[in-house]
Order: C-alpha cells, then structure tokens, then sequence
C-alpha cells in the first residue's frame, strides 16, 4: 500500500463516523476522490456517489458502509453523569473500564465507563463487573452536576469508544470501526483507477450511511443508481483466533486474501467471473458460506427495485464489534486489486443472468425453453379468451 493510501486510510479511521453522524468520513473521502472522478455528489441521506464513464449503459454499483457503532447520550442524572444508547450491535460488557470520546455541541469531550474497584467488591460482585445492560454503565466526564454536563454535551450527542491505529506485527492493524470503513476505503482506492483502466461499464461507487440500523443508506441509493451488477465490500468473519468459530463460519484466515461469499443471495455467474479474474491476476481467494447474506448491502443490492446481480467481498476481521478490531493490510490490497481488474475486464454489456430452464421433451421431440412455453401458453390463452 502506498504512503498516501495508506495516509488517507489513517486519517479516515481517525475520525469518528458512528451511524448517523457520518458526515467527516464522507467529506474526507469525497475531497480524497474528487480528482478522479467524472461526478461526486452527496445525497439526501449522506451517501456519497462518484463516477466515471457514467453515459455507459450498463451501471456497476460499487458499495462500502462507511458509518460503524456508536452511543448517544439518553440521560444525565444529578451528579453529571452520562448514561448511554447503543447505536448498532455493542457488546456491553466490552466497555466497562473503556475511554469514550463525545461529540458535543462544542466539540468533543473525552470520558471514561467507570468500574468500582476490586477492593470494594464482594466475590459475587466481581463476577459481575462487567454488566450487560447499558442502564448499569455510566460515563465520567468530570462533570460534578447535572447543569455542568449539559453545558458540554448533550443529549443524543454520538459517542465512540476512543480506540485508535495500533500497528501490530507484520502488516497487521488494530483499530475501532474497520467495520467498516475498511470496505469504504477500499472501494474508494477502486475508484481512483478507474479512469485509468478506461472501463466499457458506468462505475458508480457509493459509500453509503447507517448499514448498522438496518442497511438504511444502501436501500436508498440502489433507487438512485438503478445498478445492473453490485459489488459490497464489507468485513467477515476470521476465525484463525480463539474459539471453535470454523464450525460456524468456516477456515478464514487473516493474511490469506479477501473473502468471495457464496450463497443463494450472491450470483453464480458473477461469483465465477471474479473468481477467474482473481486467477488471471494471482490473487488468493477465501470461501466462505452464507446461508441467508441479508446482514449485508449485497442484500439491498440484490433486492431492491429489480435487483441487480450481487457479489459480496469480504475483508477478513478478528474481534468484530470490538475495540481492537483487527484485519491484514494485505487482504485490503488484494481486495483494491480484485475489483479493479474485474471492473476492467467487464464488457460493455454484460449479462450475469441466469440460464433458463428447459422444459419436459414435448411429443415433437424437441426441447423448448421455458421462455417458449410461455409464450406459446399466452398464444392459447389470447385464442380461448378470443
């Protein structure tokens, strides 16, 4: 990875983006892009589209989520301090002891998820120090009344843990919120060769708002895109750490390339197509099954007005949801490199549908499609009904 890739990367995990409050991601990766594409617009929800060769008839829809969980402030009691909501899927018990970072009114405010010490506790309370109910964490801003908190935050203000870059050995990296804005960050580096790849197909990527609450910014910009193909760039599951995790979600392994997701949401002739570009290019693959694939915005993609064919890469992860999640530099990369070179090998006017099935032999001998026996049952039923 490059030295400003990589800069940019830096400075995008820096900033807070949880749902909702998204806004310093986009606009940091909108001035990154703006020298490479033909348009760049934000709409309505906050999603950010860029282009290139947007008169092409045929729309690849390229798509990162670039929001991650949060809190907001629900309630400020008497002696200031902060109790929070969740803003996505936390883990509670993982923020007892943690630091977190507001964004108030007048910038931000830094405050801890304070424990009793040890020292205070029973043994049966120690076995519960962690709660798992928000309403029994709160936050410590250094605030002494209620009037004093509210005169720095304020409620409904957003809130992350404040966890940031941590390199660790090789090209690994620990950091809050690669879920995932890894996905974001690797469309956008797609996106900075594509006018150098002079691709036959109209690109649009998107980087879209609050996937964490329900896919929300996807489902809206497929109505604007109208794409024909899409490709979701989003986090899976490693299971190379702790845990009997291979049983659920199969050997995936940081440091062994991108995962391409199968299943029944995902298109098989898309699939195949990206798995013979990443052959052509050595470019290691990893599998990995997904009976259902609606947690994604493949999903949206894929289902959403016509729908579109739908393709899910994946970057491997340890520690979702967490603080220290963890990923692999070079499966980003492999991924940036996959989707390029299948963006440039794509046709003009590709067609990723599916064959149609044959029907029964009829007396003729002959086969028919099913698209034939349509029309020639529609033919009878126009003569009954004349």
């Amino acid at each position: 990875m490059n030295a400003q890739s990589l800069s940019f990367l830096q400075q995008l995990m820096a900033l807070p983006t949880p749902s909702g409050w998204e806004s310093d991601g986009m606009r940091l990766a909108a001035q990154y892009l703006a020298p490479h594409v033909d348009r760049l617009h934000f709409d309505l929800h906050g999603n950010l589209h860029a282009v290139v060769n947007p008169e092409a008839p045929t729309r690849i829809m390229i798509e990162g989520h670039c929001d991650e969980i949060g809190l907001m402030v629900q309630y400020v009691d008497e002696n200031g301090y902060l109790y929070m909501t969740a803003i996505g899927g936390l883990t509670v018990q993982l923020l007892a002891g943690e630091r977190i970072v507001i964004q108030g009114p007048k910038g931000p405010v830094h405050g801890v998820f304070g424990v009793r010490p040890p020292h205070l506790m029973k043994t049966e309370e120690k076995d519960k120090v962690a709660p798992r109910d928000l309403d029994e964490l709160c936050v410590d801003i250094g605030a002494c009344s209620r009037e004093e908190a509210l005169a720095s935050v304020e409620l409904g203000s957003p809130a992350v843990v404040d966890a940031g870059w941590l390199p660790l050995l090789g090209d690994r990296v620990a950091c809050r919120g690669f879920d995932n804005r890894i996905g974001a960050f690797t469309v956008v580096e797609v996106m900075r060769r594509m006018r150098a790849a002079a691709p036959g197909v109209a690109v649009h990527m998107v980087l879209t708002v609050q996937e964490e609450l329900g896919l929300v910014g996807a489902t809206t910009a497929v109505h604007e895109v109208r794409p024909h193909i899409g490709i979701c760039v989003d986090v899976g599951f490693a299971s190379d750490s702790q845990g009997n995790d291979k049983k659920l979600v199969g050997d995936v392994r940081l440091g062994k390339g991108p995962i391409l997701c199968f299943g029944p949401t995902y298109n098989p002739k898309l699939r195949q197509f990206l798995e013979t570009v990443a052959q052509s290019r050595a470019i290691h693959l990893q599998r990995q099954v997904r009976g259902r694939g609606n947690n994604t915005n493949a999903w949206a993609m894929r289902t959403v007005r016509g729908g579109a064919a739908a393709a899910l890469i994946s970057i491997p992860l340890r520690y979702m949801h967490s603080a220290v999640e963890t990923l692999s530099l070079g499966d980003v990369r492999g991924a940036i490199d996959l989707i390029a070179a299948a963006l440039a090998a794509l046709p003009p006017q590709p067609d990723f549908s599916p064959d149609p099935p044959e029907t029964a032999v009829p007396a003729t001998g002959r086969r028919t499609s099913s698209r034939a026996g349509a029309t020639k049952r529609a033919g009878n039923q126009t003569r009954r009904k004349s």
